[in-house]
């Protein structure tokens, strides 16, 4: 099912966390019960895309209010190179955030024991799993890119195969104990003399001091809708500049498959990522000294070219959405690119999120975050909220947007406009969807390549969760 209404909804990128989820929701959890126990389920079933080698960020809304947590990894203090020499170098691992957010969910969020939400994982991870498509398609196309420990685990695995991943699932059990345990621990010098083996320059004390962050999420407007948006190290505010020079530009009055639409988004991203390029880095380091969503910003910039000769990345990530009828949730977890580094310690893949670092105010320094590609967009109205969510690297800004357009200008449902066709401005090359008649390279019908997106809608009468078309997830509704 890509579609589920109900008073309790769930969507992920898997089938089998989507159940997970669902159960957990049937059980009496609640929704932040829910997104620890999908999170795990998500690490063991989908290790190609995130996991506990990985990063993590929250956006919810509660009776409450809004909650945003960043739990981006920062770079060892030994990190001593001027420049990242290679994607999957050993200095592309940053410590992993994503535990540490497990951590904040439970201390703050949740009613159910922790050892009862990761028991789904814990069970997966060491009596194994049938691998499904979407992790054989990627397993089978890095070939003999990887080191030998990884092919060790998961080299030649195919669809349908069972995969056991034990050293992941005595991990997960630590955890289930305290989650503190994976950063300061006997689990935590294993990992760190395994990832040392590996070149990495970590020590104990990078995961000891580590803490990801409560943050304060941007906020803007569109239309009728307030929007909200991860806050730097990440981009979430490209995602907000973007939209703000749509709607300032008034080409979302055009057909949404009107070439000078389509090519005035491009002349936009190219101005968004510029921007991007140029001023956001980790905060700690770098505050952002400029308001990149000033009316008189915006305006200038559209009077401007950005530059459209640059090098996008689109990468693996997983996010998924969760309501229980009080909570809504956005959640999203990335190693960065396919299985991270390709360094496997204990049979989890770490990121290579370190890639992520340029040069100027993002550049390699020790201890410090990464430009980060993952965001979640938030957008509500006396009427409803709205969280959309996806896989995509650095596309995420545009697919963002264009569901969003979709949505808010275009008079779709949001399962719909998340079925759209889309076009991606990849910085040397643009492609595009085969249900847009255009001169730009096309792809599928319902291609990955233009992202794979997650959404939550909840009105005063129901929510809606919907699993996008371009991937194995679904959506349910428990019993």
């Amino acid at each position: 099912m890509k579609v589920a209404y109900g008073e309790k909804v769930v969507s992920t990128q898997n089938y089998i966390a989507s159940y997970v989820g669902a159960k957990i929701l049937e059980q009496g959890g609640n929704a932040f019960d829910a997104a620890i126990a999908i999170s795990a389920t998500l690490s063991v079933v989908l290790p190609q895309t995130s996991g506990l080698g990985g990063d993590g960020f929250l956006l919810a809304k509660t009776p409450e209010g809004i909650i945003a947590y960043n739990a981006s990894g920062w770079s060892p203090k030994g990190l001593n190179v001027e420049r990242i020499p290679s994607s999957r170098h050993p200095s592309t691992v940053v410590v992993p955030g994503l535990v540490d957010l497990w951590n904040y969910v439970y201390e703050n969020f949740t009613s159910m024991d922790l050892t009862e939400l990761l028991k789904p994982a814990i069970s997966l991870a060491t009596n194994g799993f049938y691998i499904s498509k979407t992790l054989g398609r990627a397993i089978a196309n890095l070939g003999n890119e990887l080191g030998e420990n990884w092919k060790k685990v998961y080299g030649g695995k195919r669809a349908g195969d069972i995969l056991k991943l034990r050293e992941m699932g005595d991990v997960l059990k630590v955890i289930s104990r305290d989650p503190r345990e994976f950063y300061e621990s006997k689990i935590t010098e294993d990992i760190v003399t395994g990832l040392r083996k590996h070149g990495v320059n970590v020590d104990f004390s990078d995961f000891a001091n580590f803490r990801g962050e409560k943050v304060d999420p941007l906020k803007t407007t569109y239309k009728n809708y307030t929007l909200y948006e991860l806050p730097p190290n990440t981009q979430g505010i490209s995602t907000l500049e973007a939209l703000k020079l749509v709607e300032i530009s008034n080409i979302n009055r055009l057909p949404f498959d009107d070439e000078t639409r389509i090519n005035e988004h491009l002349r936009i991203y190219g101005i968004v990522y510029q921007d991007r390029n140029e001023h956001i880095a980790d905060p700690r380091f770098y505050p952002l000294d400029i308001n990149l969503l000033d009316k008189d910003y915006l305006h200038r910039r559209l009077m401007e070219y950005g530059n459209n000769t640059q090098k996008i990345n689109s990468q693996d990530t997983t996010f998924f959405v969760v309501s229980d009828g009080e909570n809504e949730i956005g959640f999203i977890q990335s190693l960065f690119f396919n299985f991270g580094s390709g360094i496997v310690v204990k049979d989890i893949p770490f990121n290579n999120r370190g890639f992520g670092f340029t040069e100027g105010k993002n550049k390699p320094e020790p201890r410090k975050r990464p430009m980060h590609t993952l965001s979640i967009l938030m957008a509500e109205n006396d009427d409803e909220n709205l969280i959309i969510g996806c896989s995509g690297g650095d596309l995420r800004p545009q697919i963002h947007s264009q569901v969003f357009e979709y949505y808010a200008d275009y008079g779709m449902e949001i399962d719909e406009a998340i079925e759209a066709p889309r076009f991606m401005f990849l910085g040397s090359k643009v492609i595009a969807e085969k249900r847009i008649k255009s001169k730009y390279q096309q792809v599928d019908y319902y291609s990955p390549e233009v992202g794979v997106v997650q959404a939550l809608k909840t009105t005063k009468k129901y929510s809606i969760a919907v699993a996008d078309p371009r991937s194995e997830g679904i959506a349910l509704v428990p019993n």
